[in-house]
């Protein structure tokens, strides 16, 4: 438990220091920013941390994190003791900052309830992310040296990995103890900051103002966000009991859920029937991610179950900042431009940084979140100026910010090799209707009645010139998509391909992406603070309307052509709904409030049932991922290592504590050797990735030659020169493990660079029977503890004689 307080009041104090300039950005929102300090902070403590590290100020481990933090504190005091306003800003707002640290609190300790049945880190991806981790805090030189490639440097977007670091290292605890609460500090992190933004929103928009309206739409916008999923879930429910009328599960696309009848073992289920109130088939929470054939629609409430933390999960503070930073500026007055900065010097570095990390957490955010930023100053310098001078006005308030965030994140984006190759036309199958219902049903859907309300103002003759100047949104991506369909001269096909209801699908998305995009432009040319959930509303619907059109080309286009650009711009349109339908459901209540008492039951119904059906899908998964809270707790994600192999947690506590963070450590690459009938070594299986190998460097940050393979040709991307250097590593890797004597051994060990050499139960799988050369006879033992043992190249020390 002192680890886990220890991390809690990390975040709180970091938090606590980023209130100063929270109270500054954020003036008008009704907790001064407070919910949002947690992002705010987190980003700028890593950052100055990252800086620092690379220029050689600051010292490797624990006590280069608490310095940087130090000087934060410095910055901080030095900014609150110039801001007169400060003092009493603390005063007028100690409740609200007390309530958003008390939401903090409940969502971080909520989460790690539940997370302490499912610690282990141990699947799908989240070796990886462990690696990641390890990489930050036990590099030995910044930018962070790979761990699964030894000598090169990370060429990922870690910064998110960065932040858990700064947490980790700050509380003093593990890095498979951090893993589990960063993710509760993320979780709760995202809580607070989507209420701050929520509560600001309706605030603006509902007149007279209620504070209850206000609470509605904060608690809103946190279910929508972190607990709402898929509409597959009552469907799944309904099957694990028997009750699965196909007709039913065929019209709403999940006839794979169907019992299978005698015979039948296509395109049904062969589960058998739940023993407990929850569906008991292991994972069954796993398909409400994969409702779209060929891609991957995750949600917030999917991802905090599964427990990967992975860069767009670490993202959703910060970007709920960004938006958060966004509504602040549209929401003040007079034009901005480069003499905006010239005044408040503070707020351009923030601009540059928060807007500039979005690259170094997730790069997927940075043109979604940063055309956000663009429209809304735009639109306010149009409340103040003609076009020309607003769009150059805004210009000027843009780049430098843009210019400086370049910059600042250089040293990052010199190691930085991204996969993509370009922007392509999907010309596959279109996505079915019922489950672009299943899927993103819920969000669209609350968002939707804003453009009800907004079509409900005066409109005078504008109504038409609106939806002329609307339409074009949507018509530019499809213009955009038969183009490069017709480039590639594939449009006859990708028409084809999409079938009937795919073109169903896009044409629904096209209607939304309108009305929404009418609405906002509707309430914009009125300056009304409404249009602020309207254009998060139309954004998040033209993110999922491009995914469905357009992809950008990566490492999967061969097989799944748009599974990344869909998975990625689904989830950003997740967090924007989530934001504006809170908001939009919370305005239509309001207004049913007012109607006759048959209107307001029958909207309480309406929003009860959607919003309960979507909740279905997290009630049921949870005791599922839990096995029913029967399951062992822990916090340490390690934990089942220690219980199952106690040699191999040892290995990682001596790593950590006895070996140079500069080493290079060789353990079994994956392939399996064993003897051939002329028994020599040779390959039996070749599978890498998603298995134990390279765990030591994951578990402790130590480098290896070659870790996972497949996953450092999609950070380095797919290149001949790639391939070759990942082969001669594993050759020589396996060379030290299949030598038939010591000679071949050193040499294979000396072109490594390598320092040691495991052996353990992972080594001994890989490299069958008698294929290991006798390393006691020519290396030094450097560790042992049962069948796990580590041994040190020994150094000779070169004695000149005269």
């Amino acid at each position: 438990m002192a680890d886990v307080l220890a991390f809690w009041a990390a975040a709180l104090v970091i938090a606590a220091l980023a209130l100063p300039l929270a109270f500054r950005l954020f003036s008008r929102f009704p907790d001064g920013g407070a919910g949002l300090s947690f992002g705010l902070g987190m980003v700028l403590v890593a950052y100055g941390y990252f800086l620092l590290r690379v220029l050689r100020v600051l010292p490797p481990g624990r006590a280069g994190f608490l310095l940087a933090i130090a000087l934060f504190a410095l910055a901080a005091l030095a900014l609150a003791c110039r801001d007169r306003r400060f003092l009493p800003s603390i005063r007028r707002r100690l409740p609200e900052v007390g309530l958003a640290a008390g939401l903090f609190t409940v969502f971080f300790f909520g989460y790690i309830g539940f997370r302490a049945y499912t610690p282990d880190i141990a699947h799908t991806e989240q070796p990886m992310d462990l690696l990641y981790v390890n990489a930050v805090l036990a590099s030995a030189e910044y930018p962070p040296q790979d761990p699964w490639l030894a000598g090169e440097r990370v060429s990922y977007y870690y910064g998110g990995y960065l932040q858990a670091g700064v947490l980790t290292a700050t509380a003093g605890v593990s890095s498979s103890v951090g893993y589990n609460l960063a993710l509760a500090a993320v979780f709760a992190s995202s809580a607070a900051a989507i209420a701050s933004l929520c509560a600001a929103l309706a605030r603006w928009f509902l007149r007279p103002r209620t504070a209850a309206w206000t609470l509605l739409a904060a608690g809103g916008g946190v279910v929508l966000l972190l607990f709402a999923g898929s509409l597959s879930g009552p469907f799944e429910l309904a099957a694990a009991h028997g009750a699965a009328p196909r007709g039913v599960f065929e019209a709403f696309g999940v006839e794979g859920l169907v019992p299978c009848s005698a015979g039948e073992s296509v395109n049904c289920s062969l589960a058998s029937a739940s023993s407990t109130w929850y569906p008991d088939e292991f994972w069954f929470w796993w398909r409400g991610s994969r409702v779209i054939p060929g891609t991957i629609t995750e949600f917030p409430a999917f991802s905090f179950l599964l427990g990967d933390l992975h860069p767009h999960v670490m993202a959703i503070p910060g970007v709920l900042l960004t938006l958060a930073i966004s509504a602040a500026l549209w929401r003040g007055r007079g034009a901005l431009s480069w003499r905006s900065h010239v005044q408040q010097p503070v707020v351009l570095v923030v601009l540059a940084l928060v807007f500039g990390g979005l690259a170094f957490v997730n790069i997927w955010d940075v043109i979604t979140f940063s055309a956000a930023l663009g429209v809304a100053v735009g639109v306010r310098n149009l409340r103040s100026l003609r076009y020309p001078a607003a769009a150059a006005a805004t210009a000027s308030y843009l780049l430098p910010a843009a210019a400086l965030a370049a910059v600042a994140y250089a040293p990052w984006y010199a190691d930085f090799s991204s996969q993509a190759s370009g922007l392509y036309a999907y010309v596959g199958e279109g996505t079915r209707p019922q489950h672009a219902f299943l899927q993103f049903g819920l969000p669209l859907l609350a968002a939707l009645p804003i453009a009800g309300w907004a079509l409900t103002r005066r409109l005078g003759g504008s109504l038409p010139r609106i939806a002329g100047l609307a339409l074009w949104v949507p018509l530019i991506p499809l213009f955009a998509w038969i183009f490069l369909a017709a480039v590639r001269g594939d449009l006859d096909a990708g028409v084809d391909a999409r079938g009937g209801a795919g073109w169903a699908t896009l044409t629904g998305y096209g209607l939304a992406v309108w009305v929404l995009s009418g609405a906002f432009v509707l309430l914009a040319l009125r300056g009304h603070p409404a249009a602020l959930v309207a254009g998060l509303a139309a954004l998040g619907a033209l993110l999922l309307y491009g995914s469905e059109l357009l992809l950008i080309r990566d490492v999967f286009f061969g097989g799944s052509p748009r599974l990344n650009t869909v998975f990625k711009l689904s989830y950003q349109a997740w967090i924007l709904l989530s934001v504006s339908g809170s908001v939009a459901l919370v305005a239509a209540l309001r207004r049913a409030a007012a109607q006759p008492r048959p209107v307001l039951i029958a909207a309480g119904l309406t929003v009860t049932v959607f919003l309960g059906a979507g909740l279905v899908y997290i009630v049921t998964a949870v005791p599922n991922r839990t096995g029913g809270f029967d399951n062992p707790t822990a916090i340490d994600g390690l934990a089942y290592v220690a219980r199952e192999d106690p040699g191999e947690f040892a290995l990682v506590r001596w790593l950590g504590a006895e070996v140079e963070r500069d080493a290079v450590i060789v353990e079994a690459t994956g392939r399996v050797w064993r003897r051939g009938d002329d028994l020599q070594p040779e390959i039996v299986s070749s599978r890498i990735d998603y298995s134990d190998a390279s765990r030591v460097s994951a578990r402790s940050g130590r480098q290896t030659p070659i870790g996972w393979s497949g996953h450092e040709v999609q950070w380095r991307g797919s290149s001949d020169a790639t391939h070759a250097e990942i082969g001669r590593r594993q050759d020589l890797v396996d060379r030290v493990y299949t030598a038939p004597g010591g000679a071949e051994a050193l040499a294979a060990l000396d072109a490594l660079g390598a320092g040691y050499v495991v052996v353990g139960r992972v080594e001994r799988s890989r490299y069958v029977g008698d294929l290991m050369p006798p390393f006691e006879e020519f290396l030094d033992l450097a560790f042992e503890d049962g069948e796990t043992r580590v041994y040190r190249i020994p150094t000779f020390e070169v004695v000149e004689t005269s």
